[in-house]
């Protein structure tokens, strides 16, 4: 009885692309497809909502004030004068509900369009980044918050330095690209990504300077952890968008630099990665 014949191993015999930086090429060629996903992605979060687009107010407004209300009942708050504290709650709840939001919209979403990933062949980047589109526009929509919180409050605005509010968020969507592309990719092979990414994300806010300022960590800890703790790229750029707005504590230099490089690595390791994952993808999801 004669054995079938063994067919030999898939190759790939398309251009290197070891970095993974074509990727960035496709995506722009393909733009307008991105722009379709980030609409049916925001069109179906918002369907039957009677609220609608107030929850992206609504979430970080009452997640201040509950943090607010917690530290007022235990007779502590941040460092950091009364006027600025609301606002330096504020605006670590908008940015981590621009990280948290990200990641979670975005680990799935491969998952979630398996049906037209197995079908027809697209830039698949397209996808995560549909869903951080989603996360960008809740977190500049929540940014207005910031205008009548700063005037109610009294809080001084350091008019020098606002500008260099868009290369930190820049920094901080550039972070979010490269824990995206990661996760969406192992999460369509290894599902247990999508069950740990709460917990994770639950600890990262605690880990992060989201309701407390750079301040009183650099008050806690010695040189060394407070340099281990400025390396969190979301803790660093938290530190740097109050001291933007508001003139607080800015991260170390080191600290800075570290976790520029961190976010470099993530990134570019990030879209590698995606690369190789997305040559078995459609076999794997």
């Amino acid at each position: 009885m004669s054995s079938e014949p063994i067919p030999p191993p898939l190759r790939y015999y398309g251009a290197g692309d070891p970095l993974g930086l074509e990727q960035i090429g496709e995506v722009w060629q393909r733009r307008e497809l991105l722009f379709r996903f980030f609409q049916r992605d925001l069109l179906i979060r918002y369907r039957q909502v009677v609220v609608g687009i107030l929850w992206v107010l609504v979430q970080p407004l009452l997640g201040a004030l509950i943090f607010m209300g917690l530290f007022f009942v235990l007779g502590t708050k941040a460092s950091g004068s009364n006027a600025a504290y609301p606002n330096v709650v504020l605006i670590g709840m908008l940015c981590w509900q621009l990280v948290s939001n990200s990641l979670r919209d975005a680990t799935g979403s491969l998952v979630n369009y398996r049906h037209v990933v197995t079908k027809i062949y697209f830039p698949r980047l397209l996808l995560p980044l549909a869903g951080l589109m989603c996360a960008v526009f809740d977190f500049l929509v929540g940014c207005t918050l910031l205008i009548p919180t700063l005037y109610l409050t009294g809080a001084s605005v350091q008019w020098s330095t606002v500008w260099l509010c868009i290369p930190i968020i820049a920094w901080m969507i550039l972070f979010c690209i490269g824990c995206i592309a990661w996760l969406s990719s192992l999460n369509a092979m290894y599902r247990d990504v999508g069950y740990a990414l709460p917990f994770a994300l639950q600890l990262g806010m605690f880990v992060s300077p989201v309701v407390y300022d750079l301040e009183r960590v650099s008050t806690s800890l010695g040189p060394h952890w407070q340099m281990l703790y400025e390396a969190n790229p979301i803790a660093s750029c938290i530190s740097s968008l109050r001291w933007a707005i508001l003139g607080t504590q800015p991260p170390s230099g080191l600290g800075l630099i570290t976790s520029l490089l961190i976010t470099a690595v993530l990134l570019f390791s990030g879209l590698a990665w995606f690369r190789v994952a997305d040559r078995q993808l459609a076999d794997r999801i």
